[in-house]
């Protein structure tokens, strides 16, 4: 029997459906949150404007894997550039610096999955008190050290 992951049945989340979250006014839906899969993994869909990604910066507890949905997007890993769209995927080790952004002309979409999962608690918890990089950012660092992670550097040019 299929139910919303209560129990021994399945999680089943159909198109459209998981938990909403704005952190950083980047929407994204967490289709299976780390809560539902006993902390092992969390895996989400985040919308990209043209020209926005994140500061660089390192994961020390989980591996994230991202695969492109729909978009243009330039992947820096531990010094490396890659440009991936549409269907393609890459893997960034748990420790290594990286960041990303949209290179198109439009929003991109990514399908990113984090494990160990409890990562996402960090989206959680920066939407749940209202933070903004361009104001509250000593607190967003000190939330994101207790997630295991850190911002190392601006996002490239």
């Amino acid at each position: 029997m299929m139910s919303n992951g209560s129990g021994e049945g399945a999680l089943v989340r159909r198109a459209g459906e998981g938990t909403g979250n704005r952190a950083f006014d980047l929407p994204r839906t967490f289709i299976v949150r780390s809560d539902e899969a006993g902390g092992s993994f969390s895996h989400w869909i985040e919308n990209v404007p043209a020209g926005a990604g994140p500061p660089m910066h390192v994961h020390h507890r989980e591996q994230e894997m991202f695969r492109i949905l729909s978009g243009q997007f330039r992947f820096w890993c531990a010094g490396e550039a890659q440009d991936l769209t549409d269907g393609d995927t890459v893997l960034i080790p748990k420790g290594a610096p990286h960041t990303f952004k949209n290179t198109g002309s439009s929003e991109g979409q990514l399908l990113i999955t984090l494990t160990p999962g409890t990562g996402d608690g960090f989206f959680i918890e920066v939407e749940r008190l209202g933070l903004h990089p361009s104001r509250d950012m000593p607190r967003i660092v000190e939330i994101a050290g207790r997630y295991g992670l850190e911002f190392v550097g601006p996002p490239p040019a």
